[in-house]
Parts: C-alpha cells; sequence; structure tokens
C-alpha cells in the first residue's frame, strides 16, 4: 500500500511538472507571436521594402540604437516563422552591417529561435496550426522523414544546399518524434555555408569590393537556381514512385 501512494504521489507530481512546462511553453509562444504580431502591425506595408533593401535595413535598424542587434535578432527570427520578408537581402544586410561572422553569428541566432518557436507551436498545436503556413499536401510527401535510420544524413544535405524549402521542412519536422535537440544541431550546421556566404557578400560591398560582391552573389544564385531544380526533380520523381505504388496497392487488393 505504501509503495502505491509513493507510485501515485509521483505520478502526480509528474503531470503537475508537465503542466507547468507545458503551460510554459505556451506563454513562451504566445509571448513571440504578440512580437512577431506587433512588428507585422506596425511596419507590415513597408516590411519587404525595409528588408529587401540593406540601406533601408541599416535606416530601419539606427532608430533601435544600441539594442539594433537584439532588434535584427528579432526580425530574422520573424522571417523564420513566417516567410513574407526576403531571406537574402537581410543576410546580406546584416554582414554589410555586422561584418561577415557577425551577420553569421546573428542570422544563427535569429534562426535558431525562429525555428525553436516553429517547433513548439507545432508540438502543441498540431496539423491544423501548420496548415495555416504551409499545405499539409506537401508536409505528407517529405517520406524521408519517417526513415529514421537516414533521416538526419538526408537532413543535413537538404540544409546544406542552397534553394531547398527549410522553413517548410521544419514545420514539417515538428510533426515527427525525431529528436529536436539533434535536428536544430545539424541542420543549424548545415545552414551555415548559405548564410555566410551572403554576409561575406555584404561585408565585401561595405568594404566597396563590388566585384568581388557581384561574383559572390551571383555564384551563389546560380548555385541556388542549379539545387533547387535538382531538389525538385528529385521530389517529383519520388512523388511519381509513390503514386505508382499506391496504384499498385490498389489493384492488388482490387484482385
Amino acid at each position: 500500500m505504501k509503495k502505491t501512494k509513493t507510485s501515485d504521489s509521483e505520478k502526480n507530481y509528474q503531470r503537475k511538472v508537465q503542466l507547468l512546462q507545458r503551460a510554459g511553453a505556451v506563454i513562451a509562444c504566445l509571448i513571440m507571436l504578440g512580437l512577431f504580431a506587433y512588428f507585422y502591425l506596425r511596419y507590415g506595408k513597408e516590411l519587404y521594402q525595409i528588408f529587401g533593401d540593406p540601406e533601408s535595413l541599416k535606416a530601419f535598424l539606427s532608430q533601435f540604437r544600441g539594442f539594433d542587434r537584439w532588434a535584427f535578432v528579432a526580425i530574422r527570427a520573424f522571417q523564420t516563422v513566417i516567410k513574407i520578408i526576403p531571406a537574402e537581402p537581410l543576410e546580406i544586410g546584416s554582414g554589410l552591417l555586422y561584418g561577415t561572422w557577425g551577420g553569421l553569428a546573428l542570422c544563427m541566432l535569429g534562426t535558431m529561435i525562429g525555428s525553436l518557436v516553429i517547433i513548439a507551436l507545432t508540438k502543441f498545436f498540431g496539423r491544423k496550426l501548420v496548415s495555416a503556413f504551409i499545405p499539409i499536401e506537401k508536409i505528407e510527401s517529405l517520406g524521408f522523414l519517417r526513415n529514421e535510420k537516414k533521416v538526419y544524413y538526408t537532413l543535413f544535405f537538404i540544409y546544406l544546399i542552397p534553394g531547398t524549402p527549410k522553413d517548410v521542412l521544419t514545420y514539417a519536422a515538428g510533426l515527427t518524434k525525431l529528436d529536436m535537440r539533434k535536428f536544430l544541431l545539424i541542420t543549424g550546421i548545415a545552414r551555415i555555408p548559405s548564410i555566410i556566404s551572403s554576409t561575406w557578400c555584404g561585408q565585401e560591398i561595405l568594404n566597396k569590393n563590388y566585384t568581388l560582391a557581384i561574383i559572390i552573389f551571383a555564384a551563389t544564385g546560380i548555385l541556388s537556381v542549379i539545387c533547387s531544380l535538382i531538389y525538385n526533380k528529385i521530389s517529383a520523381a519520388k512523388e511519381k514512385k509513390n503514386e505508382t505504388n499506391d496504384d499498385c496497392g490498389k489493384e492488388d487488393r482490387h484482385d
């Protein structure tokens, strides 16, 4: 009897801890969403214009004075969660304002915060919330996320190459049973080359080395297009294969 009472009290304690953790996570999500809503309502009409041009970004951030870096991180997190701000000019602007490595650090921090928000939202609100941002059909087509043996290896290479739908995958991953700490570590490392090419470009613009900046930008752009085409071709082939397998399965059941 004593063991049963102890066990019951431990279970009750664990439930209370879980409830507190969930409540804390929900509150944190609501705070982040509140900040995102503020930025959108306050600057919504100007967002694309401001963050699509490094000089406009510089002028915008200057009004935050000593807190401009934190403002940039919040903007980057917002851009990661809600794709209404262009990522490339934002990354170039960070390099122009804070240098290659400073821009990289701020972009990575903002991306990490944004990714955590996406994961928390998907974990607590599920498919209904995800469908407000990403079509469920896209997520269901990402069958490799269910392959436990190869999923992290595949994710690393998808996040490594430019032009792939990285933030779509973050939403999708939040609906799976993947280890989110491992997911964030692997995808975070894989993002670095793509981001650093942009921040380096911004640094060269600051140094007025426009020829090198154009070369970096053009090379990244061409690579993005090529990788995007390859990714779309592979995705289309996999979808066709899945459809063929489904049709064969239906025929077998019919027979």
